[in-house]
């Protein structure tokens, strides 16, 4: 089975949320150039594999509706390129932060107007991010624990219910983005408690965009093609194209498209071993966003091998990292931590894990180990151009010169994922993304007792106490760059204990005509800018 190479989002958002993806075809024309939008038009033509529900801002979570979302609203504050190592300033001109990390005070920008004209004021911002978080869809978790409220017209506060030095962050994702109230009201939209029964706008956001951003929305066909056109009143730096094509088109067809683009064109999907062949004309953007791993039972009732701790590190020393590190291709590198290098709290490179046969065979011996054989499973896919088996299949030949069995278990994507929800899944083997570029919410899910661990049956009790309070330290840290530095600390006890065994880390590609400027791939969720693409 093929996906399409998207965000199958793992760790942060409690691997609840990895589904089939099928990839679409489409029966791809020429490059944007001219192509349509009137005498004198420029279109840029984004080639991708739709993975695409909703443009509904208050309910968008999947990647190609984030990509839109983010082009035609905009939210308080944003991330400039590839850079989401600090927030800065869109629809807030400042901000500040309360000493506890609990008051977040958002002074807007003036002047700005929606797409129809009417003003955009601090009412907006409030019903906006009341609905969020009261219409409960998938995205609303980031804003569970917030309160919002106006002090004037042009002032926002922004209130968290315990200590989040991240909600700055929170506040720069296309969910949070700033809709037109009355426009929204007027066509089924609520913010009250009782928005998750009665909120009704969805249908009408699909097919009329009501905000600020730099594109308003011309058509929306969720199967092939969603077609943006330049807001021409835009408060920001006017858009370089006048129209912006997303299509659906499955990775191959995309890679057989870019080798024969003049102009105006992207692609999404292709990374990795895709990028062989392509033509060296075409730019590339790149960074290592996802995170492979395995993880090993830790409840010694499913697996008594597993859940020892020598045999954990006996596996760990046993895999060949660098070379499967060169099966992912262009762009990946051993693994190291948890966090991906895309990510503030990452290790550096020179921490990454090292091959040691003999260490494995000894610490085997120390706990009485003869022959070990494990079920290994994984989901039978390809992801980012790599298929998982061909992964798999390299760790249970490099594992095995060190004595140990691995019974490869290749599974439907569904069958994978209902035995790893049910904990009783000896060993695995998966890819993690964040849904938003906070690296510490892995804290929320993958230490002892969150619900990641416990599916490999990591509870407090069975954790080395050192690795607990590593994670207690990280959440109770308000500075972000102490808190990155206590998340490095964390994830290096996570390296020496925990079930995970980090295997390489793999970026994600925006791959570009050699005319354009601005194409570059962000880890923040909506992949690329299109608005900040120009032409050189």
């Amino acid at each position: 089975m093929s996906v399409s190479p998207r965000r199958l989002r793992v760790g942060a958002s409690a691997l609840t949320a990895l589904a089939i993806i099928s990839t679409a075809a489409c029966t791809a024309g020429g490059g944007g150039g001219n192509a349509s939008g009137g005498s004198g038009a420029t279109t840029l033509t984004v080639n991708t594999s739709f993975v695409l529900k909703t443009l509904d801002p208050g309910r968008v979570y999947e990647a190609t509706g984030l990509t839109a979302v983010h082009a035609l609203y905009d939210t308080l504050l944003t991330f400039e390129g590839s850079d989401v190592s600090k927030p800065v300033p869109a629809l807030a001109e400042s901000y500040e932060v309360s000493a506890d990390a609990k008051t977040f005070t958002f002074k807007l920008r003036q002047g700005v107007k929606f797409s129809d004209g009417s003003p955009l004021t601090a009412d907006d911002v409030v019903f906006s991010l009341n609905r969020l978080k009261n219409i409960k869809a998938s995205p609303a978790v980031t804003v569970s624990e917030l309160s919002v409220s106006k002090t004037d017209d042009s002032t926002v506060v922004v209130t968290s219910a315990t200590a989040n030095p991240n909600v700055p962050v929170v506040l720069s994702m296309p969910s949070t983005a700033v809709i037109n109230a009355k426009v929204a009201q007027e066509n089924g939209a609520k913010d009250g408690e009782d928005a998750a029964q009665g909120d009704t706008a969805q249908q009408y956001l699909d097919t009329n965009s009501i905000g600020s951003g730099p594109y308003v929305l011309k058509s929306y066909e969720p199967e092939s093609q969603v077609v943006l056109e330049a807001n021409p009143d835009y408060w920001g730096d006017k858009p370089k194209f006048d129209r912006v094509v997303l299509r659906n088109m499955d990775v191959q067809t995309q890679k057989l498209t870019m080798q024969r683009a003049e102009a105006n064109e992207i692609s999404l999907d292709i990374s990795g071993k895709l990028l062989e062949g392509l033509p060296g004309t075409l730019q590339t953007s790149g960074v290592q966003d996802t995170v492979y791993f395995l993880f090993l039972n830790a409840d010694p009732a499913v697996s008594a091998v597993t859940a020892d701790a020598k045999f954990n590190q006996a596996l760990r020393a046993a895999i060949d990292y660098q070379g499967i590190a060169a099966l992912y291709g262009q762009g990946a590198a051993p693994g190291a931590g948890l966090v991906a290098p895309a990510f503030p709290g990452a290790l550096p490179e020179g921490e990454a894990s090292t091959r040691d046969v003999a260490k494995a065979k000894a610490l085997l011996a120390e706990a009485g180990l003869t022959n070990p054989k494990v079920k290994f499973s994984y989901p039978a896919i390809t992801y980012k151009g790599v298929d998982l088996g061909t992964v798999a299949t390299k760790v249970q030949g490099d594992v095995a010169e060190a004595g140990i069995t691995l019974e490869l278990n290749p599974q439907p994507l569904t069958t994978f994922l209902d035995e790893m929800r049910g904990g009783k899944m000896p060993m695995g083997f998966t890819p993690q993304s964040l849904n938003y570029p906070v690296a510490d919410s892995l804290i929320n899910n993958m230490a002892p007792g969150q619900p990641t661990a416990l599916r490999s049956g990591w509870t407090v009790d069975r954790a080395d106490a050192a690795v607990v309070a590593a994670g207690k330290k990280v959440t109770e840290t308000l500075d972000l760059a102490a808190r990155a530095t206590a998340m490095q600390e964390w994830q290096r006890l996570m390296n020496q204990s925990s079930p995970y065994i980090v295997l390489a880390s793999n970026s994600s590609t925006v791959v570009a005509t050699a005319d354009l400027t601005g194409a570059d791939y962000t880890a923040a969720g909506w992949q690329v800018d299109v608005a900040a693409v120009g032409r050189k």
